[in-house]
């Protein structure tokens, strides 16, 4: 009961669909919200154009509930990538992390009638995972789904195969994550949903890295493991490319057909290439936010510098002037701005490394002013110009 009511805190059920393209997400929204204009397609061409939300009210619990329909890993419509729709979930994700909203469960989509676990599959399947992170692993409903496609025995055996397989979801079943099947009914969604409801809302992975650590899109797990799988793709085709060239290369005179036919292939292998880096650069890129929240962070350390190195340069004079050290009003107040002016300026950095990883920029701002010379200013700062001393000698290490 006490989990239940934890579960409750959060006004809306918000529920993520994530997975392949074709593996059942609009006939599962369809059969809980009862909404035939949401688009059901059997066929690879993915239905779902950007991130959507569709909202309704259970009729049988009446809580408002949000289904997030997200696109697939594998969309297969030209000019939509990988990257692409990386971006797209974590704005989802952070857009619901700054509206104070968690989520209350994440189903990912798996299609037993596919005969083996592909590459692609297993692509989703680790951006999936670390875009959840293992400690949001029990908010998680592995949903196989056309069941109707593949024999019981055959279908049972895989099933299996997907629980203990270390290379498909075993991490997630010990994590907590429930496996549950999408049998095109209205009674298994309504299983599905009733077990998300027991659920105590949690913020992913993503979320806390971002927003919390400060990391880049790139930065995070998920961002990093498809940097590796670019890096990874653009080697592959960098050495077929390399083998095309040397077989072009041995070809004889005459036989044009067989160097038409690598040309082509070499001209088809080079856009993939450019395809892969292009997705390095977006990736590299990150998030439209990262881009606008740095140009003011930076825009707030340089105003911050400039208020510090006035109240600096204000605080030598006053001591320069002063004959009477600690009972000088105006070196007294001269200290006071300083301290406001340290304690802003280190707001401002902290919110920089926090925000947007940028480790050394502080330090190097840092660095480029200049401090009152402690010698000086020790006898009227007492605790100050031990800290100026702790602040210079960190920096310096750093």
């Amino acid at each position: 009961m006490e989990n239940r009511k934890s579960a409750d805190t959060q006004d809306e059920v918000v529920i993520a669909l994530m997975g392949n393209t074709g593996t059942g997400k609009s006939s599962f929204i369809q059969l809980l919200t009862g909404d035939k204009s949401v688009r059901v397609g059997d066929s690879l061409d993915s239905e779902t154009d950007d991130v959507m939300k569709i909202a309704f009210t259970d009729q049988v619990s009446g809580r408002k509930v949000v289904l997030v329909d997200t696109p697939g890993f594998d969309d297969s419509r030209d000019g939509r990538t990988d990257t692409e729709i990386l971006r797209k979930i974590s704005e989802f994700m952070l857009n619901e992390y700054d509206q104070h909203r968690k989520l209350n469960g994440t189903i990912f989509f798996h299609r037993m009638s596919d005969p083996r676990f592909g590459g692609q599959s297993r692509r989703s399947l680790r951006i999936f995972r670390e875009l959840c992170g293992a400690a949001t692993f029990k908010n998680v409903v592995v949903l196989t789904t056309f069941w109707d496609r593949v024999n019981e025995e055959e279908g049972l055996a895989r099933e299996e195969e997907l629980k203990t397989n270390s290379n498909f979801f075993k991490d997630l079943v010990e994590g907590g994550a429930r496996f549950m099947r999408h049998d095109r009914e209205n009674s298994g969604a309504r299983e599905v949903l009733d077990h998300i409801f027991t659920l105590v809302p949690m913020n992913v992975q993503i979320q806390e890295e971002i927003r919390v650590e400060g990391k880049t899109l790139e930065e995070t797990a998920a961002g990093s493991v498809h940097r590796e799988e670019i890096d990874r793709m653009v080697a592959k085709h960098k050495k077929e490319m390399e083998d095309i060239n040397s077989e072009i290369a041995t070809v004889k005179k005459g036989n044009d057909a067989l160097r038409k036919e690598l040309e082509e292939e070499r001209v088809e292998l080079q856009r993939k290439i450019t395809r892969w880096e292009d997705e390095k650069m977006d990736l590299k890129k990150g998030l439209d936010s990262e881009s606008e929240l740095r140009k003011r962070l930076e825009d707030e350390i340089r105003t911050q510098r400039d208020k510090f190195e006035k109240a600096q340069q204000e605080l030598q004079a006053e001591l320069e002037k002063s004959k009477k050290g600690r009972d000088s009003a105006a070196v007294m107040e001269a200290q006071r701005k300083a301290r406001e002016a340290e304690r802003a300026k280190q707001e401002a950095e902290n919110t920089l490394h926090r925000r947007m990883s940028f480790k050394h920029m502080g330090h190097e701002i840092a660095r480029g002013i200049p401090l009152v010379p402690t010698s000086l200013a020790k006898p009227l700062f007492g605790t100050i110009g031990r800290g100026l001393d702790i602040v210079d000698r960190r920096r310096r290490g750093k």
